[in-house]
């Protein structure tokens, strides 16, 4: 039995950013801990290589693809056998209804020790198919009514990943400690319901909020002749896919003995999804500095082209919004031509994204002004940043602005998660530190534009909000102070010391 089970949906160890660096960061410096991990990613295509190397308290990991349909084996349909009791579960768990179904639906269908068929049949089931057909013209008039295949496919490909996860067999471990709701917090509870162990929940960013934002973007479009249809249609697939996600939230806030977050605004908007205030603590990012800075060899350093460098450090993502940066550099290069822009993060999570990205930067004319680093040793750039950006249309709370601050960088930021606190300061003492930038609205390059231009423009109010943002850090956002927080959180949930 493992001491900790960290339940990791898309990120470490096979995809890089902030909470996969989180990730690490606690497994590293907790080395009298011993880990077990479940890694929940879309295909194993996806995820071939580990992006980190894997500390030795780590005991074993365990990988759970979603899409890789080992589900829809093709077979006859058939009835199974469904009594009335287990038709009323599963119209329950279509309609996103009663959370205490999940507990139900997993001991009906999917724990081994209870269950009388493989859960898979369910894809196959004649009573499924005449339930949805029931479900179907229970919720559809003639004139609104999308097509019956697309709402049946709909539902399978939506339950896909949830059959998966309910049907995964848990490493034994002390605590359960999931990163993000969703899937993985599934998994959570899962744990609590099989009685495992406890079951901790931590939000970087807010997971239905950051889904909200994917399927509103999306393009679920169905060949239709009528335009309004095929919206309609649209409208009700994202507002199915959308309840799911929410209803996922809400087992995991109701499940969760004990709930973390980074900052005071992502509590509140936690206790607005339905968590409980009493179960969640505020612990923040840390970074240490003295690691950061290790064995740093001034001939690695970036060599600037120019006399002043900015620096977007991130994935190129949708979510980071590449392209909003880009549109800023444009206003900024027609005014200041001593600049160079590096975007520092890897492409190759998104290909079509970052062609987008290359065309827009054609577009604009710019191809000799802005930088894809691709995926570098970060340590060796921020020393000749002059200015961070982050133009993400979510966050939690960005590690990478507490590494600038620790190198004394300035940044403009989009006014998202915690990154108004990190700039401004929360409390009145944090304020009183000073401020370490400008916070701009999301999506608008203009404005974010300006703020660039105000400081780049202006050297002493520069070095003036570096000076601040390293105060910030050494005051607030040291490593110490968050594996400290996270080692006494565990502590109190162990069956035994460590």
């Amino acid at each position: 039995m493992s001491d900790v089970c960290l339940l990791l949906e898309g990120t470490y160890p096979y995809i890089t950013g902030g909470v996969s660096s989180c990730a690490h960061q606690l497994i590293e410096e907790t080395p009298e801990i011993e880990y077990d991990i479940v890694y929940i990613g879309n295909t194993k295509e996806n995820n071939q290589n580990y992006k980190y190397t894997i500390p030795a308290n780590v005991r074993s990991i365990q990988e759970v693809f979603l899409f890789d349909n080992d589900l829809l084996v093709s077979r006859e349909p058939k009835l199974i056998g469904l009594s009335k009791k287990q038709i009323e579960i599963i119209r329950a768990s279509i309609l996103f209804d009663k959370k205490g179904e999940v507990e139900e639906l997993y001991k009906t269908f999917f724990k081994k020790k209870t269950r009388t068929f493989d859960p898979s049949d369910l894809f196959f089931s004649k009573e499924i198919w005449n339930i949805l057909m029931d479900l179907y013209e229970d919720s559809f008039s003639i004139d609104d009514a999308p097509s019956f295949i697309d709402f049946f496919y709909n539902w399978r490909f939506s339950n896909i990943p949830i059959f998966k996860i309910l049907s995964i067999e848990l490493p034994s471990s002390n605590i359960y400690h999931s990163l993000c709701t969703g899937y993985a917090g599934l998994l959570g509870c899962l744990a609590k319901i099989d009685a495992k162990g406890s079951y901790i929940l931590t939000e970087h960013g807010i997971y239905t909020n950051e889904r909200k934002i994917e399927i509103s973007q999306s393009e679920w479009i169905y060949s239709n002749k009528n335009d309004i249809v095929a919206k309609n249609k649209l409208s009700y697939f994202k507002q199915w896919w959308l309840n799911k996600f929410y209803r996922l939230g809400e087992l995991s806030y109701d499940y969760a003995d004990r709930i973390t977050t980074l900052y005071q605004g992502n509590k509140d908007f936690q206790v607005r999804l339905g968590a409980n205030p009493k179960k969640i603590d505020i612990i923040p990012n840390g970074i240490n500095e003295s690691k950061l800075k290790k064995d740093l060899d001034e001939k690695l350093f970036y060599k600037k082209i120019k006399r002043l460098s900015v620096g977007l450090v991130g994935r190129v993502v949708p979510v980071k919004d590449i392209k909003t940066f880009i549109k800023a550099v444009s206003k900024v290069h027609n005014q200041l031509k001593d600049v160079e822009f590096l975007i520092l993060g890897p492409t190759d999570e998104d290909l079509d994204y970052f062609s987008d990205c290359r065309m827009l930067i054609n577009q604009l004319g710019l191809e000799d002004v802005i930088i894809f680093t691709e995926k570098v040793n970060l340590k060796y750039y921020y020393p000749s940043l002059d200015l961070l950006i982050l133009s993400s249309i979510s966050e939690g709370q960005p590690l990478v602005l507490l590494e600038g601050f620790c190198f004394k960088i300035p940044a403009v930021t989009t006014d998202v998660g915690s990154c108004r606190e990190l700039i401004e300061g929360a409390s009145v003492a944090d304020k009183a530190l000073g401020q370490a930038g400008y916070v701009v609205p999301f999506g608008m390059p203009n404005l974010l534009a300006d703020k660039m231009i105000a400081l780049l423009s202006d050297d002493a109010l520069r070095m003036k909000f570096g000076e601040n943002a390293y105060k910030r850090y050494i005051e607030l956002y040291q490593e110490k102070y968050t594996i400290q927080n996270y080692v006494d959180l565990y502590q109190s949930y162990f069956m035994d010391d460590i």
